[in-house]
């Protein structure tokens, strides 16, 4: 629990100095376009996003997965080839990625209300993910521990979004100055994983000595991996539902400016489920460890870290509902108070997301992965089902029924997943 709570705090550090800067930008932005256009900026920037999201393996789950017991033999032979295989899809991702939002753009934009000058904006936008070849880096980073790297990291991209919007407000430049500086930020965050994970990689694993040739490493050498990978994939994707997807809906059916006060809700939501992610990226390292090694401490870390997540989430949810609307009128203005009831529903998901998250892990360690996956698919289909539905009923306070509904059950069941296994039965 120490080690867990130490990293934990190295991430938080980071993504606490990231989360007042990102609220900073988000409501300078909001003063300087209005909700109309604060909208637009918002579905743009989702759709990119989205894009990267469904087109990125999150392979660095596997280099924790496979690389673990690598790295305590001093293999690093194997660790090569695994790297190795990790920036090829690197690349293909990204470059696919970019072929996807430029070419979609034409398509996707009027459907969300963006004209032709905009449309335009949104096929350069998507350039930016040509430098999206960092899942690698943060892979190498998280095995090696270097999570004060990762913590870092976490403010670049908000730091630069911070200054250049502040910087266009007082000059009250144009809209294209902003999505301009979205993409600086995307790009300058991409490139600080990938130099500093080719920095720790030469450090600690190493170039291949003479005579090595790693080029025709395959997914087949590691037993188990193919599969991983995609079972991760899918996991990711489905993630991404009420992260983007639910922004591109609200959109579509509700307009821009709706869209525009649901993302601007579930800003002010990650506050915790920034965190959530974190627990979950910080003990899978140690709880795979943990099951590895037979520990009989390997509940107890992820049921702990749990309650831990829970506690807090439920104090920021209970914050939201008696300050929320205060919050919004003060930091944005009185024209996006309208966010304040989704906003305190979001927060009480999130809390349920706190919970999930260390469950998730585990269940990744003990090796439950796939059955993660359906229990996210299920979840994702009752979000889907319910958005739809009392969205066109309820308006936007529907999107947030639907978002704590659907994220009860995943933290049951998990706790059932783990409460069955036995980490003293491995070989």
């Amino acid at each position: 629990m120490r080690r867990v709570l130490g990293n934990f705090t190295l991430l938080l550090r980071g993504r606490g100095i990231a989360a007042i800067m990102l609220l900073a930008t988000t409501a300078l932005m909001a003063r300087a376009l209005g909700p109309a256009e604060f909208g637009m900026v918002v579905v743009m920037q989702t759709y990119i996003l989205l894009i990267r999201g469904l087109l990125n393996f999150k392979q660095f789950q596997a280099i924790i997965r496979y690389g673990v017991p690598a790295y305590d033999a001093d293999d690093t032979r194997t660790l090569r080839r695994l790297i190795g295989i990790s920036r090829r899809l690197d690349l293909y991702t990204s470059v696919i990625a970019t072929a996807v939002a430029v070419g979609m753009a034409p398509l996707i934009g009027p459907l969300m209300g963006l004209d032709r000058d905009q449309v335009f904006l949104l096929m350069a936008y998507g350039l930016v993910l040509l430098t999206s070849r960092n899942v690698t880096g943060i892979g190498i980073l998280r095995l090696l521990d270097r999570f004060d790297i990762l913590g870092k990291k976490e403010t670049i991209g908000p730091a630069i979004r911070l200054v250049g919007v502040a910087m266009a407000w007082w000059l009250e430049g144009p809209f294209a100055a902003y999505i301009a500086i979205l993409a600086l930020a995307y790009i300058c965050e991409n490139f600080y994983v990938i130099w500093h994970g080719h920095r720790e990689y030469v450090r600690h694993v190493g170039p291949a000595p003479e005579g090595e040739d790693n080029s025709d490493a395959t997914m087949a050498e590691f037993s188990g991996l193919r599969h991983f990978v995609w079972i991760t994939y899918w996991q990711s994707n489905i993630d991404l539902i009420p992260k983007h997807v639910s922004i591109l809906m609200a959109g579509y059916f509700l307009g821009p400016t709706e869209a525009g006060l649901l993302r601007l809700a579930r800003q002010f939501s990650t506050l915790l489920a920034k965190p959530a992610i974190l627990i979950r990226q910080v003990v899978f390292l140690d709880l795979t460890r943990s099951w590895n090694q037979g520990s009989t401490d390997f509940k107890l870390v992820a049921y702990r870290t749990a309650m831990f997540g829970g506690g807090i989430g439920l104090l920021f949810a209970l914050a939201g509902y008696f300050f929320g609307a205060a919050l919004l009128g003060k930091i944005v203005g009185d024209e996006f108070v309208g966010a304040a009831p989704v906003l305190t529903l979001l927060l009480l998901a999130a809390t349920f997301e706190l919970i999930a998250s260390s469950l998730r892990a585990a269940t990744y360690a003990i090796g439950h992965a796939a059955k993660v996956l359906r229990l996210s698919v299920w979840s994702a289909l009752i979000y889907l089902t319910l958005f739809g539905l009392l969205t066109s009923k309820m308006g936007l306070i529907g999107a947030g029924v639907a978002a704590c509904v659907a994220a009860i059950l995943p933290p049951l069941v998990m706790v059932f997943l783990i409460r069955r296994s036995d980490p003293a039965s491995i070989s």
